[in-house]
């Protein structure tokens, strides 16, 4: 009987360290929890009817989703950005600034 066929073969190597593979789901957990604070927000907003206040905190969270989609564990400086710049918004959108 043949070997099994491993579902990593022929994958190739990756382009970045097991260290750099974290930071990079870490980046991605604090922008995760930047776009869901901004839904608790904009759930708010929805039912106050504060229309403008929507659209502004929709926009913010769009530009968070595409955030998310532009950055890659092979930029580690960009990720450590990423990660640092999730902060701020963060406290401010929970109330702990």
């Amino acid at each position: 009987m043949p070997e099994p066929r491993s579902a990593l073969q022929g994958m190739g190597t990756a382009m970045w360290s097991s260290e750099d593979g974290t930071a990079y789901e870490v980046a991605l957990e604090g922008i995760n929890h930047v776009v869901g604070a901004y839904s608790r927000l904009i759930a708010e907003a929805e039912a106050a009817g504060a229309t403008e206040r929507v659209e502004n905190l929709s926009a913010e969270q769009r530009r968070w989703a595409a955030r998310r989609k532009s950055i890659s564990p092979a930029d580690r400086t960009e990720v450590d950005a990423v990660t640092a710049e999730c902060a701020r918004p963060l406290a401010e959108l929970r109330g702990t600034a």
